[in-house]
């Protein structure tokens, strides 16, 4: 079935149109009146949007002020929170919280000062204010902590058991550390205070070691109390147990201060800590100088023995503590002592030997020689102090006064220069006495024989003594060889009359011998000889006897005399074989073997 399409006429189409701009027309009109209603809507509302926004902006400036304020009253505040823990000190409220607290005052005082209010000034001061009394109360919790292990101890059941002096324990010590740290630190500085822990540590610490060391100060000064006025005795002092005392507790508390403070203030703490106890030290060796110095005959050994103790232990203490100064300069007055010894020794020994107004009746040794003798034998028990005083000297200068140097760690070493100097100086000395008995026996004695008896028992008995001590150990072998000839010496001045005896037995006779063998002399010849055995016995029963009537001591040296008379022997056996048959025997007394007899008794 076919689709019939119907076209709209003219007219039809001339409508639509119409109506439809008839209606566009309209809505223009619409949009017109819409747009100029909200163009008066604009204009009536955008006061009120500036306004809002003016609105919202100021609400949110007032947030962020009541937000800012509430951020500063938020530090303000730890005042009154963090006050009630500050009164109520560290061991209230314990350790820990306590320094929490400080750290939150610090940190709100802090804020409050970069907030540079005049409203925050306050609590700025009162925050000042609890920052002080907490650096003060901690530091005298410092001091208490201090105090409670600084109960002077017993040093003598430290030193004779050989333990170490008493150091912190491990808990004690991170205490005191915390709190040296904290009181070191900025968070105490801005209480406006500075740190007095190293002076509280020495202010405690420093009495603990002067009162535990003050029995042994005072034990070494009255030990030269002595009722015999008898040489000193090495070891006798109390000095030895004092300065053994004193460089253990010293190494433990600078142990101690190791643990407890930065390396940077380890010299100046440790020299504060010692200084008291140091000045006792210092007191009681200016005591024992000034008695040395009153008594330097029997008691400069104690000088040297003050000596021998005391440098090796500040050297060892300065390998670990780093000082010596303290010691060198306590020492030095003693030093100046101990080397003006020497002078005053080979002086002593001129003056006695002046002074001597008799000698043994028999002889024997001088109580010169004695004395000389015990006091270098006494000299040798020191030979590292005395060679190192004899270093600082210098060769030969023990003979006067020379400055005083001070003292090198060369100056202590028994080095070749200083064992050297030890055997000069004792050879000097031995020389000088030798020069004194000598001196004196010729004009007391005279008579050349018994003077030389008097020289070989003394010289002997020098010699005896260096060989028997410590002295054979120190002199040079040249020095005991000078000696030994000094002995030799004496022995050969006592030998000269019996070589003037054995001098009748020199002869140059000659005898003839007949066909018969009989030997003939002339008269002359014969009275010749006769003579000769004459004056050989009575010479020589002269010397037997008073040979015999001399008194040595040491039997050594009768049998060294003995052996040296033993000569006349051989010479007489000579003569008397040459002889004998030709003289009667009231001139021929003795034959060889009586004669031989003779000798092997003396």
């Amino acid at each position: 079935m076919n689709k019939v399409i119907i076209s709209p006429s003219k007219e039809d189409r001339s409508g639509k149109l119409l109506k439809t701009a008839d209606l566009t027309t309209k809505i223009s009109l619409s949009l017109k009146k819409l747009s100029a209603s909200a163009q008066n809507v604009e204009q009536a509302v955008k006061p009120i949007y500036s306004k809002t926004q003016s609105l919202t902006a100021l609400a949110g400036n007032i947030d962020d002020a009541i937000a800012a304020i509430d951020k500063i009253r938020q530090p303000a505040d730890v005042v009154s929170q963090e006050e009630g823990v500050i009164r109520r000190g560290p061991k209230a409220t314990g350790l820990t919280e306590y320094l929490a607290a400080l750290k939150r005052i610090n940190e709100a005082m802090g804020t409050l000062k970069k907030s540079n209010l005049r409203s925050s000034q306050k609590a700025v001061g009162q925050m000042t204010g609890l920052l002080k009394a907490g650096s003060l109360q901690l530091e005298d919790l410092f001091r208490q902590a201090l105090a409670e292990e600084s109960k002077s101890v017993e040093p003598l059941h430290y030193i004779t058991k050989e333990l170490p002096f008493p150091t912190f324990s491990s808990e004690k010590v991170n205490m005191l550390a915390v709190l040296n740290d904290f009181l070191s630190s900025t968070l105490a500085q801005s209480s406006g205070i500075q740190s007095n822990a190293n002076t509280i540590y020495a202010e405690v610490r420093g009495p603990y070691m002067t009162n535990s060391l003050a029995s042994l100060a005072l034990a070494t000064v009255n030990t030269t109390r002595r009722v015999t006025v008898a040489p000193y005795d090495k070891g006798s002092n109390g000095i030895s147990m004092y300065t053994n005392a004193l460089e253990a507790i010293f190494e433990a508390e600078y142990d101690n201060i190791c643990h407890l403070f930065p390396s940077s203030e380890w010299p100046t703490v440790y020299s504060n800590t010692t200084l008291q106890p140091m000045g006792v030290f210092k007191k009681t060796l200016a005591d024992l100088n000034a008695f040395v110095k009153a008594n330097m005959v029997t008691d400069c050994f104690l000088a040297y023995d003050v000596i021998e103790n005391v440098q090796p232990a500040s050297l060892r203490l300065k390998t670990k503590t780093g000082e010596q100064r303290e010691f060198t300069e306590a020492l030095k007055p003693l030093r100046l002592t101990a080397q003006s010894s020497f002078s005053h020794f080979l002086e002593d020994i001129k003056k006695s030997g002046s002074s001597t107004v008799a000698l043994p009746l028999d002889n024997t040794v001088a109580e010169l020689t004695t004395n000389v003798m015990a006091r270098l034998r006494r000299m040798s028990d020191y030979p590292n102090a005395i060679s190192g005083l004899l270093v600082s000297l210098g060769e030969g200068n023990w003979h006067g006064n020379k400055p005083y140097t001070a003292p090198t760690m060369s100056a202590f070493d028994v080095g070749a220069d200083g064992a050297q100097l030890l055997s000069q100086f004792c050879l000097d000395a031995i020389d000088q006495l030798i020069h004194e008995l000598e001196q004196k026996a010729r004009v007391m004695i005279k008579k050349t024989s018994t003077v030389a008896v008097f020289m070989v028992n003394n010289v002997h008995y020098i010699e005896s003594n260096i060989r028997k001590s410590d002295l054979a150990n120190i002199m040079s072998r040249e020095a005991q060889q000078k000696v030994e000839k000094w002995r030799k010496d004496a022995v050969k001045m006592y030998m000269e009359q019996w070589k003037e005896c054995a001098a009748y037995l020199m002869d140059v006779t000659y005898t003839k011998q007949h066909s018969g063998g009989k030997v003939t002399l002339t008269s002359k010849e014969k009275e010749g000889v006769k003579e000769k055995f004459k004056n050989f016995n009575t010479a020589f029963e002269d010397l037997v006897q008073r040979h015999k009537q001399y008194t040595f001591p040491d039997k050594e040296v009768r049998t060294m005399l003995a052996k040296e008379i033993g000569f006349i022997g051989p010479l007489y056996g000579r003569f008397y074989d040459k002889y004998k048959d030709l003289m009667r025997d009231k001139y021929v007394k003795y034959d060889r073997h009586s004669l031989e007899t003779m000798l092997a008794q003396l």
